[in-house]
């Protein structure tokens, strides 16, 4: 019996060594990504960090008339220890939007984007939490909530960042998926009927690449002690202000994309069709949000890097700002002096081998975290 039993023990052993072997293959590989980094075209004296924070930000938007609104990363939990997670940057102060009393309808929030309706959209994905997610838009002269959208069970379940159509009529949403157990893809929200439609899912121009993202510090990054590589699908999303085209960039990829937005409504057309459509912009670092300026120039987050960088419709990329302070250059917004707004929501120096967020006391002793604004040029 003792024998069996031994037989038995080596041979799950053998099998647990064979499923982490195959799981690193799958799960774990990848090549450093090339630096496309150039010296910076924005010296630090242009960059300040108006907004000081106890807990790391997430996303941050600018609304038509300049007013800033941002949001605690939800990685970090911060709803633990806090009651408000979205404010608005008000006289100096983060300011609880709409109030103090809806916040706990926003625990968990992700991205945020202002239309141009005046009006505040924030995305809940719920997939985490085994839950359903969730899209709320508020109106930010009177707080009202005016929608609020419950998708069905396992749509949108990791959606991030998002934008409005100019007639507020059509939500464009990311969904990265998770690693790449699950496919990412856009999903098309249809305000009127509140309705969506997912498209181009696990297609290749929304899927990781098979690059092992770095740490600012140089380290690959990567979860559960080296077998599970950080990747992440298709994140940041951006639109012309004629909101005629989608632009779109994956995080772990080496390209930013664009499609004509009356392809992505078009109901009657199939994936194939709308990936016929796609056109190549250029190549990005590895990268999490992205914002166009007014000639359509690409403003995107460098992650590997601690800073932000543009990129030209001639595919010409270029270094903005390269900071050292700034572990993850995660969301950037662009205001209408022109100014652009990022944040460092400090993911690689925080986040546990396991994906957990830290305790009070580390977030706390780690910060004070920033919103950085770079001027305009």
């Amino acid at each position: 019996m003792i024998k069996w039993i031994w037989r038995i023990a080596l041979s799950g052993g053998a099998l647990f060594l064979i499923f982490l072997v195959w799981f690193k293959y799958t799960h774990g590989g990848g090549k450093p990504y090339p630096d496309l980094s150039t010296a910076p075209m924005i010296s630090s004296d242009q960059i300040s960090a108006p907004i000081e924070l106890p807990f790391p930000p997430g996303m941050v938007a600018s609304g038509p008339d300049g007013r800033i609104f941002y949001t605690y990363h939800m990685l970090h939990r911060p709803e633990r220890f806090v009651d408000a997670t979205v404010f608005e940057w008000r006289d100096g102060e983060g300011v609880p939007f709409p109030s103090k009393a809806m916040q706990a309808e926003f625990h968990g929030a992700m991205g945020v984007t202002v239309d141009a309706q005046n009006r505040l959209w924030i995305i809940k994905p719920g997939a985490l939490d085994g839950e359903r997610t969730r899209l709320l838009a508020i109106d930010l002269v009177s707080g009202e909530l005016l929608i609020d959208h419950v998708f069905e069970k396992g749509e949108a379940g990791f959606a991030q960042d998002m934008r409005v159509s100019p007639d507020g009529r059509t939500v464009y949403l990311a969904d990265t998926g998770l690693f790449k157990f699950t496919k990412p893809s856009l999903i098309i929200f249809d305000v009127p009927t509140q309705t969506a439609r997912t498209v181009l899912e696990g297609h290749p121009t929304v899927s990781a690449q098979n690059w092992v993202m770095r740490k600012t510090n140089g380290r690959p990054y990567r979860l559960a002690f080296g077998l599970l590589t950080f990747v992440v699908g298709v994140d940041g999303v951006a639109l012309t202000e004629s909101g005629d085209h989608l632009y779109f960039a994956t995080m772990s990829h080496d390209s930013v994309y664009r499609v004509p937005t009356g392809v992505l409504r078009d109901e009657a057309l199939t994936d194939e069709d709308i990936a016929e459509r796609i056109e190549f912009v250029g190549n990005k670092p590895m990268s999490d949000g992205i914002e166009l300026l007014d000639d359509n120039t690409i403003v995107i987050t460098d992650v590997e890097n601690g800073g932000i960088g543009r990129l030209s419709l001639n595919g010409t990329y270029q270094t903005l700002t390269k900071e050292g302070a700034v572990d993850w250059a995660d969301s950037v917004t662009v205001s209408p002096d022109g100014s652009i707004w990022f944040t460092d929501s400090r993911l690689t120096d925080l986040i546990d081998q396991f994906a957990n967020p830290p305790d009070e006391a580390t977030l706390r002793e780690r910060g004070p975290y920033f919103i950085y604004r770079v001027e305009p040029q």
